[in-house]
């Protein structure tokens, strides 16, 4: 969950009536984001889209992340279980070029 420094947050007026500002304080990264308020609710989040792109990657990265974690975890349980099935070099090159 995103946090909001209190010069992040502004009502839907406000930024309405000074749009031009709001985006020279993004424009000049004085600012991260601006959360608009309806109501004293956060309504909407104005971002850079160079930013969007960051949290977009971020959690790209950390959803990647947890899923080799999983992945690594399952294949940890199989060695305790002495589940785990292993080949030598000559027979996954086997294995692989039957594929091709």
């Amino acid at each position: 969950m995103l946090t909001y420094k209190p010069n992040e947050l502004m009502s839907s007026t406000d930024v309405a009536k000074n749009f031009g500002s709001v985006l020279a304080k993004l424009a000049s990264h004085e600012v991260a984001k601006i959360g608009v308020l309806k109501n004293n609710k956060l309504d909407f989040v104005i971002m850079r889209n160079d930013e969007i792109d960051e949290l977009v990657q971020q959690e790209i990265a950390r959803l990647k992340f947890e899923e080799d974690k999983k992945f690594v975890a399952s294949q940890v349980q199989k060695l305790k279980n002495n589940e785990a099935i292993f080949y030598s070099r000559e027979e996954v090159e086997k294995l692989l070029s039957n594929e091709a």
